[in-house]
């Protein structure tokens, strides 16, 4: 049962991890503010940090990565793509990344509740991307 729930646990923040770092990306090229550009890179170095751990745990514990669905991944890419090409600049970016921090930060609760066999090793990763979303979800504030 722990390992188990250790690599269902994984796989969501794999999914998650992949899913930010992926929302990161498609929206750099529309800041416009250097400190907001600064801040995406930082998060995006935190998550890249946590996405080995996440894969390094996964291995251990004999796990597969976990790519988030195609339906999730493009329905995202055509809300950013519409929101910025309507209203773009760095505000819709800030509304963007926060909503998907809300998002992440729901999903992951819901698994660290759903798994609570996880070994700690996964919770550390759970709780710590959790504390990177919410981070950033701080620094979107000045931009919304």
């Amino acid at each position: 049962m722990i390992q188990d729930d250790t690599r269902k646990l994984l796989g969501e923040c794999d999914s998650g991890i992949q899913m930010a770092l992926h929302a990161i990306d498609e929206v750099l090229p529309s800041v416009e503010s250097p400190q907001l550009r600064r801040q995406l890179h930082r998060c995006k170095e935190d998550h890249q940090i946590l996405w080995r751990q996440t894969h390094d745990l996964l291995h251990r514990f004999d796990g597969r990565p976990k790519a988030p669905s195609a339906v999730t991944k493009g329905m995202s890419s055509l809300k950013t793509t519409v929101k910025l090409t309507l209203q773009p600049g760095d505000q819709s970016v800030a509304d963007l990344l926060a909503d998907g921090c809300s998002m992440g930060i729901k999903s992951l609760h819901k698994y660290c509740n759903r798994y609570p066999q996880a070994a700690q090793e996964a919770r550390t990763v759970a709780t710590d991307l959790i504390a990177a979303e919410q981070r950033l979800q701080r620094d979107l504030w000045p931009y919304l």
